[in-house]
């Protein structure tokens, strides 16, 4: 069950560019408020586990997940399984200008250090991750930063005032890396 997991860790975010979301739970999420709980439904293209990395796809979408070792053996995944994941989105951590010449990519920390989800459901992980992405813009009424990243177009609220203080020094077209926390579920169907 640990290594399904762990690859929702890194799935959540990539599956929920495209394709069905289905919301079926409100959670209370610190910062952000009432979230809908989204489920993704994906299927294990490719496991590759000396170099601990598994293929995902949706569609014709398909896309890697790094498995760190914590999360155990990948000889239980195996390409055709089909596995359920349900993410929760959670406030963003931080945001800063990224290094010159970065390109668009998420990488992901295996765990919070403080929790950031109050009443998320059974056997999920709460967990950080880091997006570099073009910003596009903001705005400062309703608190909504706009960024394109590895997954298209996206959007997010940002509540902090000193996030929010830096997200105003951006322009148009710089690369920026905005850290968020979020919670997940892996479960193979």
């Amino acid at each position: 069950m640990s290594l399904v997991l762990a690859v929702s860790l890194a799935v959540g975010v990539a599956g929920c560019a495209t394709g069905p979301t289905v919301t079926s739970q409100t959670v209370i999420v610190a910062g952000v408020g009432p979230v809908e709980v989204e489920q993704l439904d994906v299927e294990v293209a490719e496991v590759n586990p000396a170099e601990r990395m598994v293929i995902v796809r949706q569609g014709r979408q398909t896309w890697p997940v790094a498995v760190p070792s914590v999360f155990g053996d990948l000889q239980n995944i195996n390409a055709g399984d089909n596995v359920r994941i349900r993410r929760v989105e959670g406030v963003i951590l931080g945001a800063k200008r990224a290094r010159k010449g970065a390109k668009p990519t998420i990488v992901y920390t295996e765990a919070v250090s403080s929790p950031s989800f109050q009443n998320l459901p059974d056997k999920f992980i709460v967990r950080t991750l880091t997006v570099t992405a073009r910003f596009e813009s903001f705005d400062p009424a309703t608190g909504v930063v706009n960024y394109v990243g590895p997954l298209g177009p996206r959007t997010r609220e940002v509540t902090d005032p000193g996030i929010q203080d830096g997200i105003r020094r951006l322009r148009r077209g710089d690369m920026v890396e905005l850290t968020f926390a979020e919670g997940f579920h892996f479960q193979k169907n």
